[in-house]
């Protein structure tokens, strides 16, 4: 799992902190985050690893820059989320501008995040197809 760098952004935030749930405690065990810089640097023992395992990009907006740089290094991805999808849904959980520490919606917003690339995670561990 890859999740986006933007520092100082709170949708970036939601994204992290999302991942490291699903890592933590939904697919502990099962799931793991690698460094976005490191792939960018060009690290060739990331990208190698990242090569022959499951790849989730979370992007922290529409910019989609986790996404395309994964892509260029390793040349596919397995699934892709973007955080203000999140809050699409939930319309009602508007993000504090805190980021550090993340505020009580951007907290409900990185678990229903969390959520679904659990989701995913099963799905793509299990071999099954489905939409991200």
């Amino acid at each position: 799992m890859l999740p986006c760098s933007g520092i100082g952004k709170v949708f970036g935030s939601i994204g992290r902190e999302a991942a490291y749930i699903v890592i933590n405690e939904l697919a502990k065990g099962r799931s793991d985050i690698e460094c976005l810089p490191l792939i960018v640097k060009g690290k060739k023992e990331v990208i190698e690893e990242l090569k022959s395992n499951k790849v989730i990009v979370i992007d922290g907006c529409p910019l989609k820059c986790a996404y395309y740089d994964v892509l260029e290094a390793i040349g596919s991805i397995d699934a892709h989320f973007i955080t203000t999808d999140i809050l699409k849904e939930n319309r009602d959980l508007k993000p504090e501008r805190s980021f550090n520490p993340l505020g009580e919606n951007a907290k409900k917003l990185s678990r229903k995040l969390a959520e679904k690339i659990n989701k995913k995670v099963n799905e793509l561990l299990e071999g099954k197809k489905g939409d991200s």
